[in-house]
């Protein structure tokens, strides 16, 4: 519903050409489709949102500027080479519950922040969200599309968006969930790609 929701809005404001549209102007309407595709999400009874959810890296492209929607833990990084060495730049920043601000926000809210405890009592892998007096939901992000329980204590679907202008070190964008940036950093990933890049061979990246 997302891409829909957000053409409906620019299409009702008479917004036609993104490339041209002042970044304000966009943010204001992006922060709108958000909200409405989660108001749209958890009021949708054949979906239990209530302990399930997603995060959501989105981009619009124009020839000139990309614009980096993100909520939550996947990313979006730009391959870049200077004509001598490869390098990385994030485009979205990874919503963890331990990060400046979120944290604050979930412990304003009601909330905790800490890592899984084993039967030992002993912490285990990242620091999550819980209720307060409960071991309940465990999410490890502090933004997310559903979760409603975790929405409780100060975990939000509101999205961080990134205007980025390209510039000629620019080749490639890679976006991908936790799935891939638990197991290789951003660095690593472009070491990665480049050689597949620089054959043309997308799908072989």
């Amino acid at each position: 519903n997302l891409p829909q929701n957000l053409n409906s809005i620019l299409l009702s404001q008479n917004i036609k050409n993104i490339s041209s549209t002042n970044i304000t102007v966009l943010s204001k309407n992006i922060l709108s489709t958000f909200v409405t595709t989660n108001e749209q999400l958890t009021q949708d009874d054949r979906i239990d949102s209530a302990f399930s959810g997603s995060t959501c890296v989105s981009l619009i492209y124009t020839p000139s500027r990309l614009i980096c929607i993100n909520v939550g833990d996947s990313r979006c990084i730009l391959g870049k080479f200077d004509g001598e060495k490869w390098k990385s730049q994030n485009l979205s920043r990874d919503h963890k519950p331990n990060i400046n601000g979120e944290k604050e926000r979930i412990i304003k809210n009601g909330g905790r922040v800490e890592p899984y405890k084993d039967n030992e009592g002993n912490f285990v892998g990242p620091d999550r969200v819980w209720l307060q007096g409960g071991d309940l939901p465990g999410l490890a992000m502090s933004r997310s599309f559903g979760d409603e329980v975790a929405h409780l204590v100060g975990v939000i679907n509101e999205p961080e968006i990134v205007e980025y202008y390209f510039c000629k070190e620019d080749k490639f964008i890679i976006i991908g969930s936790d799935g891939l940036w638990e197991f290789i950093n951003s660095e690593e990933c472009v070491e990665i790609v480049k050689d597949f890049y620089l054959e043309k061979n997308v799908e072989g990246a």
